[in-house]
């Protein structure tokens, strides 16, 4: 027995001791992925020596001897942070991700394999400027370097998920940049999830109950909505639930949730200190990391410090000496669902205006970990590519012998919106950052400026021009052979709307109506709340002047004026309801 007992001592000694040292080993592996931020490189495609300062919050103020060199540095530092977040969204857009996370994420990439937005971001590369290629080029060279540091001196893969992964990283590329910016701009789109909701709700209640439960933001020049069953015939109607559900990692936003965001600006006369005021806070999923990463850039025409996304080398919100610079989403209806006719006789060919026309056609095949690969076969029609029925509940609202085509902004191969992040960046003033804006094709966003003489906000982005005869005016889905659907171009530049240095001296958004102009320059009939506005109006109006402190007090204001609104109601209810009961009790 006492043999027993120390044998069952020393096994269990022999397993913590094991346990032990596997914590160890496993905590020395891990940690090796850790940056050292005091070590000094001696690295190739840099000019002269660039200097990585961080502050107590690691955020890194990069100095350089010219621009080049500071956008390699930015790469740099953002590969040593986020370089797993880095590879997921590069993925992400290239529809890859199924290669390491198997068969949970295969919708995912069908989807994105379909809008193809990294073919669409590789086609873009030649449409940027020379100071925009020069950016992409060091700051994927910045990337490339460290990528090559971790291989080198076994710096724990990178980051420690790829242990848990394939250890290939692929190098990165100036397309890599730009389709993370589409993908940006799929994740604050919601136009094709209202409209399939519009069109499934409009096949199973009458359009006065329809108006009352998805109505269009009020004001002039609106229409009713026209009932699905006549645009689209052939439509049999789902009481399902309403499902947009990729899976894991799906970068499609819930209906309501595809953007939100506030910034205001104070002119110098509504300033206590006499200067331009700006305040900006981007609503984005909550995610570990942030997708923001804050950054100072030495750049030759002025720093600018700010919040840049890993993978993309520009301060997409922050501010200069001289300019600062907010976003909010805009809420432009920037995509239409066009619902195209197969020919009977040969499922290659849709119909059109013209007659029969035959779909550019093409196969892909998406690799799956643990699992046989997918074959797909792509095809695009005039108005876009097409989407099969299990996506964004496109089968509940498609009759029989039809498919889905997706018109949107950012399926565009000449997508020059990082050129109008770097010309922002250098912009001396508002008129000059106005002009950036005039680049920015997806995704819309209201941008909002200031520097020592005023305050503008511009929508950017294109909004696309529709004929005036559309059917749905873009709120429904529409069978495409109609020579009033799909988009017609462009608008210009100068249509989108602008606000400079108004009277009132404040200007501010909450993703609220900017502009109440009638179809087809409406820019949007779906707009964000009207309560975060009126709350926002109400802070400003307390000040004659404002300050920092203000701006900081209305940035972290709680309170919710639709619940002091319905509060007293639904308790005055639920009393006559408790009083009702005790008297019947009685």
């Amino acid at each position: 027995m006492l043999t027993t007992f120390r044998w069952l001592i020393r096994l269990l000694t022999a397993a913590i001791a094991l346990g032990l040292l596997a914590l160890i080993l496993t905590y020395y592996i891990l940690s090796r992925s850790l940056v050292d931020y005091s070590e000094d490189f001696t690295l190739r495609g840099i000019s002269a020596e660039v200097e990585i300062v961080r502050n107590n919050n690691n955020v890194p103020h990069i100095f350089g001897q010219n621009d080049a060199d500071v956008y390699f540095a930015l790469g740099f530092a953002h590969a040593q942070d986020r370089l797993w977040q880095m590879t997921m969204l590069r993925r992400t857009a290239q529809g890859r991700l199924s290669e390491a996370f198997g068969p949970a994420t295969v919708k995912v990439d069908e989807l994105m394999r379909r809008l193809d937005l990294y073919g669409l971001a590789l086609a873009s590369v030649p449409a940027q400027d020379e100071a925009t290629m020069a950016a992409l080029e060091a700051y994927s060279a910045g990337v490339n370097a460290w990528i090559n540091e971790v291989s080198a001196g076994a710096r724990g893969r990178g980051a420690p998920e790829f242990f848990l992964f394939s250890s290939e990283i692929a190098a990165w590329s100036p397309a890599d940049s730009i389709a993370i910016l589409k993908l940006m701009a799929l994740q604050l789109s919601g136009s094709l999830q209202n409209e399939v909701l519009r069109a499934r709700t409009s096949l199973l209640l009458p359009s006065e109950r329809l108006a009352d439960i998805l109505p269009d933001d009020p004001g002039d020049g609106i229409a009713a909505l026209p009932d699905y069953a006549l645009l689209v015939p052939g439509v049999v109607p789902d009481f399902a639930p309403v499902d947009f559900a990729l899976g894991p990692l799906s970068p499609i936003a819930e209906p309501g949730l595809a953007g939100a965001s506030n910034a205001w600006a104070a002119m110098p006369a509504r300033s206590a200190a006499g200067g331009s005021l700006l305040a900006n806070d981007p609503h984005m999923d909550l995610t570990a990391p942030t997708i923001w990463y804050l950054a100072r850039l030495e750049l030759q025409s002025g720093a600018v410090i700010g919040g840049t996304i890993p993978g993309v080398p520009a301060v997409l919100i922050g501010r200069s000496e001289r300019l600062g610079w907010g976003l909010t989403s805009a809420y432009v209806d920037d995509q239409d669902l066009l619902i195209e006719e197969l020919n009977p006789d040969n499922p290659e060919e849709y119909r059109t205006p013209d007659g029969w026309a035959t779909f550019q056609s093409r196969q892909s095949i998406i690799t799956v970990a643990g699992a046989a690969p997918v074959t797909l076969t792509l095809r695009w029609s005039r108005n876009g590519p097409i989407l099969p029925g299990s996506q964004y509940d496109l089968d509940s609202i498609t009759p029989e012998g039809h498919v889905a085509a997706l018109s949107w902004t950012a399926l565009s191969g000449a997508d020059t919106s990082i050129t109008a992040a770097v010309r922002l960046m250098m912009a001396q003033n508002i008129p000059e950052a106005l002009e950036a804006g005039r680049l920015v094709v997806a995704p819309a966003q209201n941008l909002m400026l200031a520097d020592a003489d005023g305050i503008a906000m511009q929508v950017v982005g294109a909004l696309p021009a529709r004929d005036p005869a559309h059917p749905s005016q873009g709120r429904l889905p529409v069978l495409a052979q109609n020579p009033a659907a799909g988009f017609k171009g462009i608008l210009p530049y100068e249509v989108n709307p602008r606000f400079v240095n108004p009277a009132s001296g404040l200007l501010g958004n909450t993703n609220n109506k900017t502009v109440d102009r009638p179809f087809p320059e409406h820019v949007s009939f779906d707009w964000g709340d009207t309560q975060r506005i009126q709350r926002w109006l109400t802070l400003m109006r307390a000040r004659e002047v404002h300050t920092r402190e203000s701006f900081i007090e209305a940035q972290l204001d709680t309170v919710n004026p639709t619940a002091r609104a319905l509060l007293p109601l639904i308790g005055g209810d639920l009393s006559r309801s408790a009083f009702l009961a005790t008297g019947t009790a009685r």
